[in-house]
């Protein structure tokens, strides 16, 4: 069984409430013992549960009598499990009773190595490194639980991820692919959980346009591999460019856009990108700016 598919039950009884977690053939029982037999009501009571896993609401509400109603949701992520398992869906005085679980809800816990009090079971799982290749746009998680989408491989294990939840942007640094299952079991893919880790995360806010991915990727990417003369011209595109945004932001002081714009005539012979792609194409930085006269025809006089 699924973590995802495990539906979250409180059970309100004149103000005190039950948590307890079942699969949806027990859930079912419970929904049939409410109505009395009548498919009807118990397929509208299923639909409006289906209505929590796919996003349209939060908790489906059954309301037996004056003082008793059932709440249930799936449960959709292990934050929201460990929550769950903690009161933070409660109002008011709360337990978890073990004994109305179904039993293949209680193999999830231990699979994600939680107590029912949402405690871990530490130590009991082991960890099995995967080999992957990470890509832009593929949506990871961590073993916490949380979902993060790709947005560069900076580097085999540098990462530049969104978080799912709340769009906070992180470098992760030492990033690796890691399958979980409990100790001394042979896996299978119900007690198999695969997830990320990472060393160390750099968080950079919100805002994706604040970022400057040139010096990102000079700081957390590996170095440019130059194998022909294609690499050579894109490696030096990203040069001129890189030295060409720091001219081109008119918030900073003119003499560090000035420093910028001398850096690119005296490397690149010119600050100009129109000019600058001609040499490109002519191939005047292929022989590491060897050839001043040619240089000099295309650029013009000094201004």
């Amino acid at each position: 069984m699924k973590l995802e598919d495990m539906i979250l039950v409180v059970e309100n009884r004149k103000g005190t409430e039950t948590n307890f977690i079942l699969n949806l053939t027990d859930y079912m029982g419970e929904a049939l013992k409410i109505w009395g037999g009548y498919a009807e009501d118990m397929a509208g009571a299923i639909g409006t549960l289906y209505e929590t896993k796919e996003g349209g609401k939060d908790w489906s509400d059954l309301y037996v009598s004056a003082n008793k109603s059932i709440h249930a949701s799936f449960c959709g992520s292990e934050p929201k499990l460990r929550g769950f398992l903690a009161g933070h869906f409660n109002d008011g005085e709360w337990s978890f009773d073990t004994e109305r679980c179904s039993k293949e809800c209680l193999d999830v816990l231990r699979i994600y190595n939680i107590k029912p009090d949402g405690q871990p079971q530490f130590p009991y799982l082991h960890y099995e490194r995967v080999e992957h290749t990470f890509h832009a746009g593929e949506v990871l998680r961590n073993m916490n639980g949380n979902d993060y989408r790709v947005l560069a491989a900076l580097s085999k294990k540098n990462l530049l991820l969104m978080s799912e939840l709340d769009s906070q942007i992180i470098v992760g640094q030492g990033v690796q692919l890691y399958e979980r299952y409990p100790k001394d079991e042979r896996p299978d893919s119900d007690s198999r959980v695969t997830g990320i880790e990472w060393d160390h995360g750099v968080y950079l806010g919100n805002d994706i346009t604040g970022l400057d991915f040139d010096i990102l990727k000079q700081e957390y990417g590996e170095p440019d591999r130059v194998g022909n003369v294609s690499d050579l011209r894109n490696m030096v595109r990203r040069d001129f460019w890189m030295q060409k945004n720091v001219e081109q932001k008119e918030r900073l002081p003119h003499r560090v856009r000035n420093a910028a714009r001398d850096c690119l005539e005296n490397t690149f012979g010119t600050s100009e990108p129109d000019v600058f792609d001609k040499m490109l194409d002519k191939g005047m930085y292929d022989g590491m700016y060897g050839m001043k006269e040619e240089q000099k025809k295309i650029t013009g006089q000094p201004r």
